[in-house]
């Protein structure tokens, strides 16, 4: 069965970008959300990328114009 094209960017992304997340940081987190919740971290090139993909995808036509504060 081939890959949805989510699931390979997300791949892409894990083997170019992903760290492995502390036990510290893995384990509040899995205490919220469940086991395995959290499997790997990005790097500051990993986000950027995600966060690019993510913008090449905005709706047409919409305002894309971030309106929310920021302190």
């Amino acid at each position: 069965m081939a890959m949805s094209k989510n699931a390979a960017f997300c791949a892409e992304l894990k083997s170019r970008n992903g760290v492995e997340v502390d036990p510290a940081e893995r384990q509040p987190v899995e205490a919220e959300l469940g086991a395995d919740a959290i499997q790997y971290k990005l790097t500051p090139a990993g986000l950027r990328q995600l966060f690019q993909s993510l913008s090449d995808q905005s709706p047409s036509g919409g305002d894309t114009a971030d309106t929310g504060s920021r302190g």
